[in-house]
């Protein structure tokens, strides 16, 4: 990856990461230290300390508290004084109900903004939302529209939607960052698509739908840049270098663990009732699943695909890492080669 960071710098301060022990909050902290970032400028949001300093983030960075934590406001606003950045990564993936979505994705980030407002009102805060967000589209239009404009189709695109609108109703400068589908190594999301793929067979939905994909290392180079470059008010989406779709994705899953896909072309009400029934199965065991009804209606869309011109011109941003190669490093890095 390249290390550049635009026409603009960091500007004097702290910087502020929630998120920072999930896969993607993972990424951008180890970016930024191998940027030059010192660990006394960064101050990591996290829940448990010890399980953070475990998977080596800089125990000198950490700051416990927990978004979805309604009492954790005196804490946020002592994380929050001061900083001069703030990247907000931290929120729920996976929930059988709007509520389980909602406590991070919004209540979590309301108490965030809510935080930074008062104790640093002229903080630049950059949030990581999702393309979900901005609702369907087979050739990205429409997916840079600021929320009030969105038609997310999912529980989870709703409450990154709904989230987006508590960062624009702050009052403070910011920038939201909307990545498709995001894979790389160590991803429990990514690991659960390539055991999909080597599966003896695979259900699909008869009809592909076309997917922007884009790899880890991209989205956090974008935010190296969005950092740097601090577009205010702008809505980014991230586009990889090149587009798929539900059916070729898999396939190439499939190539790089060197084997063959073998897809089931499926009607997506009996994908519905699959939804269902792991739906009830999450409940029953008080867990959470990536595949359930809310996937579904994602699924039914009629694509995901986001214009990634917005992110160059405002921010150089260029994705670097080809699906083929990306794959390729998954299936070494996590065994399924």
């Amino acid at each position: 990856m390249s290390d550049s960071s635009g026409s603009g710098s960091l500007p004097p301060g702290s910087l502020l990461v929630t998120g920072a022990t999930g896969f993607l909050g993972g990424v951008l902290v180890r970016r930024l230290l191998d940027n030059g970032v010192l660990p006394d400028r960064l101050r990591l949001l996290v829940r448990d300390a010890e399980r953070a300093a475990r998977s080596g983030l800089p125990r000198e960075s950490l700051v416990v508290a927990d978004l979805a934590d309604p009492g954790c406001a005196g804490a946020l606003r002592a994380a929050s004084k001061g900083v001069a950045l703030v990247a907000h990564l931290a929120g729920s993936l996976k929930a059988s109900t709007a509520k389980g979505f909602d406590v991070v994705n919004v209540d979590g980030t309301q108490r965030l903004v809510d935080a930074v407002r008062r104790g640093s009102p002229n903080a630049h805060f950059v949030h990581v939302s999702s393309l979900a967000a901005a609702g369907p589209s087979v050739d990205g239009a429409g997916s840079d529209v600021p929320p009030a404009s969105c038609a997310a189709v999912s529980r989870y695109g709703e409450s990154k939607r709904r989230g987006e609108l508590a960062v624009v109703g702050s009052g403070m400068a910011f920038t939201v960052l909307r990545p498709p589908v995001v894979y790389g190594p160590g991803d429990a999301a990514t690991q659960l698509l390539f055991r999909q793929a080597r599966a003896p067979l695979t259900a699909v939905p008869r009809r592909a739908r076309p997917l922007s994909v884009i790899h880890a290392d991209d989205v956090a180079e974008a935010l190296w840049l969005a950092l740097h470059e601090r577009p205010a008010g702008a809505f980014l989406p991230l586009d990889g270098p090149e587009r798929t779709d539900t059916h070729a994705l898999l396939r190439s899953i499939a190539a790089a663990c060197g084997r063959r896909a073998r897809l089931l072309p499926v009607p997506l009400a009996l994908a519905a009732l699959a939804a269902n029934a792991s739906d009830l199965f999450a409940r029953v065991r008080g867990t959470s699943s990536y595949f359930n009804r809310d996937k579904v209606r994602e699924i039914a869309a009629a694509g995901w695909v986001a214009d990634g011109s917005a992110a160059e011109m405002l921010l150089g941003f260029e994705p670097r890492v080809q699906l083929v190669d990306g794959l390729r490093a998954v299936a070494q890095a996590d065994g399924f080669v």
